[in-house]
């Protein structure tokens, strides 16, 4: 008999190993036998009380493992824009 998992609910703030997995793009066998592994480098651990993972704890996690950062466009108030015709070269 399967059980619903409530974890997966967006408005839910811990997420279950099945969560954590599926999220890392893992298998849950694979979550658990890697998860020591994944705590040393700084992988959240489950919460003592609440038995399951924070879901922004691991949002975390993964956004300190990227390499690259996201486009960031520089906007330039209007008054500051230079006056040089830069087409006359």
């Amino acid at each position: 008999m399967s059980v619903h998992d409530h974890t997966f609910h967006e408005q839910a703030a811990y997420g279950s190993d099945r969560w954590v997995a599926i999220t890392l793009g893992k298998s849950l066998d694979w979550f658990k036998k890697h998860r020591p592994e994944l705590e040393r480098d700084g992988f959240p651990k489950k919460d003592g009380l609440v038995g399951l993972t924070m879901k922004a704890d691991v949002e975390a996690w993964l956004g300190r493992r990227r390499r690259i950062a996201d486009h960031v466009e520089a906007r330039i108030p209007a008054g500051d824009q230079s006056k040089e015709d830069l087409g006359a070269f």
